[in-house]
């Protein structure tokens, strides 16, 4: 049986899922531990020698039906492999890139701000706002200093609908 497919009852048959940990384990396996990284730091299963991501067997498992299509499996906290039940919402694929988290560069420079939608314009010598939504730039000011600048940037975010984020 191999297919991409896989309808909620075959996977209760097929695996275990704990919403507390968000681990996985194969059910009649003497090795009961189940997934593996991908490239991208994402669990993978093989449920019927057809790999899923883990966050999205989560979904199924939890709720009976995969996600829409137009939707997505967002990690809240941004980790990857972070499959815990209270770690994982849809969101729209606008949504998910704006919730990412900003790299965690130490060295002072342009754009090291370490809040998600606040950048430095060298031009004005002030930190800017801008936030993408719905394939848009939305522009939300300038700042003379980071805090200021990452509350506003929530701030818009949150006006623009995608929903409490931090800054």
């Amino acid at each position: 049986m191999k297919t991409r497919m896989l309808t909620h009852a075959r996977l209760l048959e097929k695996v275990v899922y704990d919403p507390d940990t968000g681990k996985f384990t194969h059910l009649g396996r003497r090795r009961p531990k189940v997934g593996q990284f991908d490239k991208d730091g994402y669990v993978k299963i093989s449920v019927d020698e057809v790999k899923h991501q883990a966050h999205r067997l989560a979904w199924l498992y939890m709720t009976g039906n995969y996600p829409p299509e137009d939707m997505q499996v967002d990690h809240i906290n941004g980790v990857r492999d972070d499959n815990r039940w209270i770690n994982l919402r849809l969101a729209t694929h606008s949504e998910n890139q704006s919730y990412k988290q900003i790299s965690n560069k130490s060295q002072d420079g342009r754009g090291v701000s370490g809040a998600r939608g606040v950048y430095w314009h060298g031009g004005k010598g002030k930190w800017i706002v801008t936030v993408k939504a719905n394939n848009e730039t939305h522009f939300g000011g300038y700042y003379s200093d980071v805090p200021s600048a990452a509350i506003a940037a929530a701030n818009l975010r949150n006006k623009l609908n995608f929903g409490s984020v931090t800054p």
